[in-house]
């Protein structure tokens, strides 16, 4: 599906009205990628826009783009693993616009560690960032909005990593299962709440591979002075992976799938469809029904059945017991 017909889809289904012109809302991690693309679909539709991140730099030209496209914006370079900082952004954020409409929680790190037997301090960093800041986040603007008894959507950022948790990051997949289990289980307090009436909304935000530069970054982070920009970063949105989705594509689907009432918004990209991700999710849910076997998508012992699956199998087919037993 293109760009252009996403964007006239979204027109088509509406957006709520947490989305109005002259509404606000609140992006974390919008200093580049797809914060920075969501804070300008929130300025295309007429809305103030405060955007945090760490990135001073890459956060002011975001300010500078959006004060171009017409919002009245806040800048607040911040680390919302920081608790006590985000509490003082809620009441910043408040006293300048008085209400938020919309909130997306999408401050992460890349970086982390494999292994569960060593590297606490990346362990430490990556829960921080990755997990610890969407709680920040949330607890210090959605009993707000609440308040508010206004329409308000509430997005945050997961990733396919918390759901499959394949090897090689464990560290980051632990903080994304993290994220989508908060996010679900705050969707169901607010559908279960007899005073918010469905007024808020939540919705798990997973992109597929995204132009962004989460591996600029990555690598950065990992290798220091060693870092060389040309020849460490695979990809970037600078230096797009064909494989990729752009930012704005993919904030395009994000707001498609809200429009649509969605609450597991699941990206597809250039290199893996949608048919792909139900497949993958199922098989790993296959793990604990079927195979009792943790991540059996990467033992060799079920390399080719997976294969098979995969090739000609439908999702259901993970969740079958094969001959001969469980």
């Amino acid at each position: 599906m293109t760009p252009s017909l996403l964007a006239a889809l979204t027109v088509a289904l509406k957006l709520p009205d947490s989305f109005s012109a002259g509404r606000t809302a609140v992006v974390t991690g919008a200093a580049a990628g797809l914060g920075r693309a969501a804070a300008l679909k929130c300025a295309s539709l007429g809305m103030n826009v405060c955007i945090v991140d760490i990135d001073e730099g890459n956060l002011a030209t975001t300010a500078g783009m959006l004060r171009d496209a017409g919002a009245e914006v806040l800048a607040s370079c911040i680390d919302v693993s920081d608790r006590a900082k985000v509490q003082e952004l809620s009441d910043t954020v408040y006293e300048r616009f008085g209400e938020v409409g919309f909130l997306l929680s999408n401050a992460g790190a890349g970086t982390g560690s494999p292994s569960a037997l060593r590297d606490y301090e990346a362990w430490a960093r990556s829960l921080d960032v990755n997990l610890y800041s969407c709680l920040h986040v949330l607890q210090a603007f959605v009993p707000r909005m609440l308040e508010q008894n206004t329409t308000c959507t509430v997005v945050t950022s997961g990733s396919k990593q918390g759901i499959t948790t394949p090897p090689g990051n464990l560290a980051y997949n632990t903080a994304k299962a993290g994220v989508k289990v908060i996010t679900e289980g705050l969707q169901h307090e607010l559908r279960s709440s007899a005073t918010n009436e469905g007024r808020v909304r939540a919705h798990l935000f997973v992109p597929g591979f995204v132009n962004t530069n989460l591996a600029y970054n990555y690598f950065k982070e990992l290798k220091g002075d060693a870092f060389d920009a040309e020849a460490d970063v695979p990809w970037s949105e600078e230096k797009p992976s064909k494989g990729g989705w752009m930012p704005a594509q993919t904030i395009d689907y994000l707001f498609d799938a809200i429009a649509q009432g969605r609450f597991y918004i699941i990206c597809p990209d250039n290199d893996v469809t949608s048919e792909m991700d139900a497949k993958r999710v199922a098989w790993a849910a296959g793990d604990m029904l079927v195979r009792d076997t943790p991540l059996s998508r990467w033992d060799p012992a079920f390399k080719e059945e997976f294969a098979a699956y995969m090739a000609d199998g439908a999702p259901s087919d993970a969740l079958s017991p094969r001959e001969g037993g469980a």
